[in-house]
């Protein structure tokens, strides 16, 4: 949800951050208010553990039905694969259970009152 506004001109000449400086900037800007990141690193074990597992049937297929060896190192590198995938997986439910911690831990309140008629 977008919020319009109109961008004035900056008075103050150039910024003085370097693109180091605004980069850090926008990751801590990120990763601070969002557990986005986490979700990601989750969905990417997901899709590289089924893009192994994949792999690993039609290489299957291919040896037994088809007669035909895939050449290389398939079984250590499919191996390697699907099991990096399962540990992205691993990492990123670790990385949920942290990032749901550092939530409850910043003590920050459900809702804010901006206005109350009550008396006091």
């Amino acid at each position: 949800i977008g919020v319009p506004f109109e961008r004035k001109g900056r008075r103050s000449g150039k910024t003085n951050y370097s693109y180091a400086q605004m980069f850090k900037f926008a990751y801590d800007g990120i990763v601070s208010f969002s557990n986005r990141p986490l979700h990601l690193a989750t969905y990417a074990g997901f899709l590289i553990s089924l893009t192994a597992f994949a792999v690993i049937i039609y290489s299957v297929y291919q040896k037994y039905w088809n007669n035909n060896t895939v050449q290389g190192w398939t079984s250590i590198m499919l191996s390697v694969l699907f099991l990096g995938g399962v540990q992205l997986i691993c990492l990123g439910i670790i990385g949920e259970y942290i990032g749901r911690i550092l939530d409850n831990v910043k003590d920050r309140p459900n809702y804010v009152i901006k206005e109350s008629n009550l008396e006091d």
